[in-house]
């Protein structure tokens, strides 16, 4: 087929076929890192605290410095959030009381389920509270729970579970996801009684919620944890809020990780095992190992998870704190390559990083280039939640489809997507005068530095004719080319590293 490699990226938008991407089609699964060049510890930590920089969050940490800017989002309620109010404004309905929600899904399903998958887009986008969504995000994945089956459900606990406390402490989240309807009926302990004990809930609790598989708890364990949990049931036929149920309940003595639970009780049987599991240490080191795997590196050093387990235990879990001590520790400093975006990580920073230029009119598109790459926002089934580790995601037809959307988003310049989204590539990248200058500024706008002179002697070949550096870029050449390059750099592992 006589078509060039430019022609071919362009049409195709297949950024494989860029040497200097180093990614391989054969090869996609072998690194677990990224050797990124030498740049500044404010891109690297507004990188990992934010879902992309923003030319704005640069300029911020700028002014506050990496510690004024690490508190600042750690405490999200001090910050106005004005984009994210005003879409909640308009979508009222994520707003409302249970039954004025569940009577609204009935008439029409997707009148709920289109502006909950929008906002968790909306808010990943453009909130300021940067920070707070993030760890929403960890822990919808560690509380996890798929909306297909649970609209109303899931979407109040999405909002009055994960993030009413996401930032408060370990403890208060347990023990509110252990009475939310959701938890409750997508783990069937809604039906659970003293007859038959159902150990779904209990299994998941201590292998995936506290302790971890390794934590120390047996099968026999897993029974009686199953006992203390009957009869924490729904009011209403099982479509109304938590309850406990004493006749469903079997009220027999039991013994949980060697801590005797008393006969005679009744709600207080599960409330103890809950406060058995929050306070275990087997709880610090796996919570605290999550953590360190979500903001440091997918192997986090030993040292680094203990350290953070110890202030675990010494504030009783408070999230604040044990996120406080990972970010300011070297490991976390030091960590800058060391985690692949996953497929959301990746589009919502393509977007911020196009930010303001950018214009998102269609959430649906970028929900169809998630669904391909197999990250679309709680429809993760299993209840070990959306795996957060390179391995998961480094394969053909992910980085396909990554590599797709990341062309597929520059060419929305050239109206690829037909409004659905719109871009400004022109108030992007700022002029330049050769080949060599404009692979220099787009990659600092897009990266925050230069990229290796190898790796923009290899752009070079797709810039200009021929290689050439020293090209003028008149503006022919600089809207035919222009958007590939951007593609590119957003596609590359210069970006999707981070």
């Amino acid at each position: 087929m006589n078509v060039s490699r430019r022609d071919f990226l362009r049409w195709s938008s297949l950024a494989a076929f860029l040497p200097g991407v180093n990614v391989a089609m054969g090869n996609t699964a072998r690194a677990q890192t990224f050797d990124a060049p030498e740049f500044s510890p404010l891109l690297h930590v507004v990188n990992r605290l934010t879902w992309g920089a923003r030319p704005e969050d640069i300029q911020r940490i700028q002014e506050m410095g990496v510690e004024g800017y690490i508190e600042w989002q750690l405490n999200p309620d001090a910050t106005d959030d004005p984009l994210v109010n005003g879409f909640l404004e308009q979508n009222n309905v994520l707003l409302a009381e249970e039954k004025d929600m569940r009577r609204i899904a009935d008439e029409n399903y997707d009148n709920l389920n289109r502006p909950v998958l929008w906002a968790r887009l909306q808010r990943a986008i453009y909130s300021e509270r940067q920070l707070y969504e993030k760890i929403v995000d960890f822990w919808t994945d560690h509380f996890n729970i798929p909306i297909p089956d649970l609209l109303v459900e899931k979407t109040l606990d999405d909002r009055d579970v994960v993030r009413k406390h996401a930032m408060t402490t370990f403890r208060e989240l347990l023990f509110e996801s252990a009475k939310s309807p959701a938890m409750l009926i997508y783990l069937d302990n809604f039906n659970s009684a003293k007859e038959h004990p159902n150990e779904n809930y209990a299994r998941e609790l201590m292998e995936l919620h506290t302790l971890g598989v390794d934590g120390g708890y047996s099968e026999q364990d897993v029974r009686e944890v199953a006992r203390c949990f009957t009869g924490w049931t729904l009011r209403d036929n099982w479509k109304g809020r938590f309850f406990f149920d004493r006749n469903m309940h079997d009220d027999g003595e039991k013994t949980v990780l060697g801590v005797r639970i008393p006969a005679g009780r009744g709600i207080e049987d599960g409330l103890q095992v809950l406060d058995i599991l929050a306070t275990h240490p087997s709880t610090a080191t796996f919570i605290s190992k999550k953590l360190c795997r979500k903001f440091v590196s997918d192997q986090p050093d030993d040292g680094l998870v203990q350290n953070v387990a110890q202030i675990f235990t010494d504030t009783g879990g408070d999230i604040k704190s044990v996120l406080r001590s990972i970010f300011y520790s070297e490991a976390f400093m030091n960590s800058k390559g060391q985690k692949f975006r996953r497929p959301m990580e990746a589009v919502v920073a393509m977007v911020r990083t196009l930010t303001p230029a950018v214009q998102v009119n269609d959430y649906w598109t970028l929900m169809y280039w998630l669904e391909l790459m197999g990250h679309r926002p709680y429809h993760w089934y299993p209840p070990n939640g959306y795996p957060d580790v390179a391995g998961a995601w480094l394969n053909s037809n992910g980085l396909l489809h990554r590599w797709n959307a990341a062309m597929i988003l520059a060419y929305t310049s050239q109206g690829w997507t037909e409004g659905a989204i719109t871009l400004d590539i022109n108030a992007v990248v700022p002029p330049a005068s050769t080949v060599g200058e404009l692979i220099k500024v787009t990659s600092q706008r897009l990266l925050g530095y230069e990229i290796s002179q190898e790796d923009q002697a290899e752009l070079a070949y797709f810039v200009s004719d021929y290689g050439d550096f020293n090209q003028a870029v008149d503006d022919n050449l600089r809207n035919d080319r222009l958007p590939t390059l951007v593609g590119l750099l957003l596609a590359s592992p210069y970006f999707q590293w981070s």
